[in-house]
């Protein structure tokens, strides 16, 4: 998935918007504060849905299935924990693995992951926070064929493969893409949201380098720097005492 998306990205073609923009310095960061901002905006967001539905969904995660809930469909309508042994090292789904396959609670966080990287890929498009990520994306039909392909082939690896890529045999209902779906289009709008926090308020990552022409250590640069500045008065006109040259 990250091949085929660095694939669909890569074929974005320049815009006349990136020949108006100064080039960046020789001591610039590689990891810009822009680019902090939404690395890690987007990663508490991911961080806290998948974490969440992974130690808690058995609490609020909706399973439309009764016989999905076992013996917890009379007092619950939850999905059933899919982890394989309780917090006490008890049995818990490892009763149930070889009969009915892997579970659904642990198949939505694969696919609630997966859907939420589908719609991080619009958010990818734009990285100076601008605030359509839409813009063009008609005018890049590879982006759109790699970004259907990868949707596409979520879809079936879920509802198709079951036990090949240890997904639940038969995939998941409509509601749990239903779901997924919603969760992916919020962190549109969550993205949308962190682009007006002002740069200044992340952190820079890395190490700032100094102008190698200001360090008066014996080196090339310094060495370069004293000739050109050494055959620079070698060449001056000279000047007489009145002010004017020779």
């Amino acid at each position: 998935m990250d091949s085929l998306a660095s694939l669909a990205l890569a074929t974005e073609s320049p815009k006349e918007e990136l020949l108006q923009r100064p080039p960046y310095r020789r001591d610039e960061y590689i990891i810009s504060r822009k680019m902090v901002k939404i690395i890690l905006g987007v990663s508490f967001y991911q961080i806290a849905i998948v974490y969440a539905i992974v130690f808690g969904g058995e609490n609020f995660y909706p399973e439309p299935d009764p016989k999905w809930r076992f013996e917890r469909a009379a007092d619950t309508t939850f999905v059933y924990p899919g982890r394989r042994f309780d917090w006490d090292s008890s049995p818990l789904y490892e009763d149930k693995l070889s009969l009915y396959g892997p579970s659904r609670h642990l198949t939505n966080v694969f696919n609630v992951f997966v859907v939420l990287q589908i719609f991080n890929m619009l958010n990818a498009r734009k990285i100076n926070d601008e605030k359509n990520i839409f813009a063009g994306i008609f005018e890049n039909k590879m982006y759109l064929i790699i970004w259907v392909i990868i949707a596409g082939g979520q879809v079936i690896i879920v509802q198709l493969t079951g036990r090949v890529f240890k997904c639940a045999i038969g995939g998941l209902p409509w509601e749990h893409w239903v779901i997924a779906i919603v969760l992916g289009v919020i962190e549109l709008f969550y993205v949308a949201l962190i682009k007006f926090i002002p740069d200044s308020f992340c952190p820079q990552l890395g190490k700032k380098q100094k102008n190698p022409f200001a360090n008066e250590d014996q080196n090339v640069l310094s060495l370069r720097k004293k000739r050109t500045q050494s055959f620079s008065l070698r060449n001056a006109p000279a000047v007489n005492k009145e002010g004017s040259g020779r």
